[in-house]
């Protein structure tokens, strides 16, 4: 099987955006409406912006803490993603 589609949605905070470009530069990127999985980067509120957004998508969407408070968030690691997605 080969790797999914991954769209990386970082909201505006400095973590986050420093951890979209490491992600995306290692795992490439996709628009939202081409992923077959959608990564939030942020914290709680961005999580919930981004099911909300993407809510007819269809797709799981994982988050990652890269905000304030991320008690919906996994925890942020850049090695093993996939394997976290599967």
């Amino acid at each position: 099987m080969s790797d999914p589609r991954i769209a990386f949605v970082a909201a505006t905070a400095p973590a986050a955006q420093t951890a979209v470009k490491r992600l995306t530069a290692k795992y490439g990127q996709v628009p939202p409406e081409q992923a077959d999985v959608i990564v939030a980067l942020g914290g709680d509120g961005h999580m919930l912006e981004t099911l909300h957004a993407y809510l007819d998508r269809d797709v799981p969407i994982y988050g990652m803490n890269r905000g304030t408070v991320g008690f919906l968030m996994n925890e942020y690691r850049i090695p093993n993603l996939l394997k976290r997605l599967a």
